[in-house]
C-alpha cells in the first residue's frame, strides 16, 4: 500500500504553526511573516506536499473552489443554505460553484464527479439520492466532501442535519396545544430527514394518548400534485383532520392550492420555511432549522476535511425553532377563511406564480 500523501495538517506540525496560517501562504494570502512563510515553504518541499486546488488563477492568486450540489434552489431552505456557505467560505479565501441536481439521482452523482474531475477541492452534497456508494472511492482515499441536511446511506462521511424528528413532534405539539386531536400528515418517507418527520409526528401524538390513525397518513413521493390531491382526500373523509402537518416543500406547496378551495379554516404548520410563508393570511406556521447554522457548519465540517483534521463520519445536529405565524393556531370554529394574499393583489399574484412554478418541475421533484 502506498503512503498517503501528506495533508496542511501535515505541513503545520512540521513548520510549527496553524493550519490557517499554511492555507495563508498556499493561497498568498497577506499578514504572514516572512520568516514564518519560508518554514512552511521548506516543509511543503519536504513532505512533498501538493495543495488541492483549481489549475487556473484569478489575479496569480490561488483559487480554491467547494462545490454545492443542491437539489432546487426554489425552497428557501437550500437558497439560504447557499448564502450562508458562500458567505462563511469567502472569509476563509474559497469561491463557491453550486450545482443544481433537479432531484435527478443520476444527474446528482454526475455533477459529484464533475467536481471531483476539475479539482474541486471538497464538496457539499445536499443529496436526493438514496444509495451513496458510488462515493466509496473517492471517501476512501480521503476526498473532502460532506452531506447537507441528510445523511450518507451505504457510506461513512460527515454530515450537518437538522433534528427532524424533533422538529416534527414540536410542530405537532403545536397543533395540539391549540385544540386539534385529528391532524393529517401530508408529506414523504422518501429520505431520512422527512422519514423522521412522520415519527416525529406519530412521538407527539403517543405522548399526548392519542392512537395513531393511518387514515390521516398519507405518504407517497415527494410532489406538488401529491400534497394537493392527499390533502383534498383527507378533507373528504366522513371525519376529516382539523389541522394537516406538511413534511416538505412540495407537499406544502400542494397543501396550500387545496386549502384555498377548501371553505372552513384548517390548522397547518410544515416544515421548511418558504417565502410564501409570510405573505399568506393568516401566515403559514413552520419549524425550521437556522440555515446560516447549517451552512456555516457545513463548510466548517469541510474545512476541517480539507485540513485533515475532520474525523470521517463527524455529525454536528443543528436544532430546530417553531415560527408561529398563525395558522398553527386556527380551528374550525373559527371565522377565518382559506389562506389567501392578505387581500392583496400583487401578493397573491406572487403566490399563485409559485405555485404554477412548482407544478412546472413537477416531474423534476417525483
Amino acid at each position: 500500500m502506498s503512503e498517503r500523501p501528506a495533508t496542511i495538517r501535515d505541513v503545520a506540525r512540521v513548520a510549527g504553526v496553524g493550519t490557517t496560517t499554511v492555507s495563508r501562504v498556499i493561497n498568498d494570502r497577506p499578514n504572514v511573516k516572512p520568516e514564518t512563510a519560508r518554514r512552511i515553504e521548506e516543509a511543503i518541499k519536504t513532505l512533498g506536499f501538493r495543495p488541492n486546488r483549481l489549475a487556473n488563477s484569478f489575479r496569480n492568486r490561488s483559487l480554491s473552489m467547494i462545490g454545492m450540489v443542491v437539489p432546487d434552489p426554489t425552497p428557501t431552505v437550500f437558497s439560504a443554505i447557499a448564502d450562508s456557505v458562500d458567505e462563511f467560505a469567502e472569509e476563509h479565501g474559497m469561491v463557491v460553484v453550486t450545482a443544481k441536481s433537479r432531484r435527478d439521482a443520476r444527474r446528482e452523482r454526475a455533477l459529484v464527479s464533475a467536481f471531483v474531475e476539475k479539482g474541486a477541492d471538497g464538496i457539499l452534497l445536499v443529496t436526493d439520492d438514496d444509495d451513496h456508494r458510488y462515493l466509496e472511492a473517492d471517501l476512501a482515499r480521503g476526498y473532502p466532501l460532506v452531506f447537507v441536511l441528510d445523511p450518507p446511506n451505504g457510506v461513512e462521511a460527515p454530515a450537518v442535519v437538522g433534528d427532524d424528528r424533533g422538529g416534527a413532534r414540536e410542530a405537532t405539539q403545536h397543533l395540539l396545544a391549540h385544540g386539534h386531536g385529528r391532524i393529517g400528515l401530508v408529506g414523504s418517507t422518501a429520505k431520512p430527514s422527512t422519514a423522521e418527520r412522520v415519527e416525529g409526528y406519530k412521538a407527539a401524538l403517543a405522548e399526548n394518548g392519542i392512537a395513531v390513525d393511518a387514515n390521516l397518513i398519507r405518504t407517497q413521493p415527494v410532489s406538488t400534485d401529491h400534497g394537493y390531491t392527499a390533502t383534498r382526500d383527507l378533507l373528504s373523509l366522513p371525519d376529516p383532520p382539523t389541522a394537516l402537518f406538511s413534511t416538505n416543500y412540495p407537499a406544502t406547496m400542494g397543501v396550500l392550492k387545496a386549502l384555498r378551495e377548501h371553505p372552513s379554516p384548517i390548522g397547518l404548520v410544515c416544515y421548511g420555511e418558504f417565502e410564501a410563508a409570510t405573505l399568506l393570511s393568516p401566515g403559514v406556521t413552520v419549524v425550521t432549522s437556522d440555515p446560516h447554522v447549517i451552512g456555516q457548519q457545513a463548510v466548517q465540517l469541510l474545512l476541517d476535511q480539507i485540513g485533515g483534521n475532520g474525523p470521517r463520519a463527524a455529525r454536528v445536529t443543528v436544532p430546530p425553532y417553531l415560527v408561529p405565524r398563525g395558522s398553527g393556531e386556527l380551528r374550525r370554529d373559527q371565522s377565518s377563511g382559506p389562506f389567501v394574499g392578505s387581500g392583496d393583489p400583487d401578493r397573491v399574484s406572487h403566490i399563485e406564480s409559485q405555485l404554477r412554478s412548482n407544478a412546472l418541475q413537477e416531474g423534476l421533484a417525483d
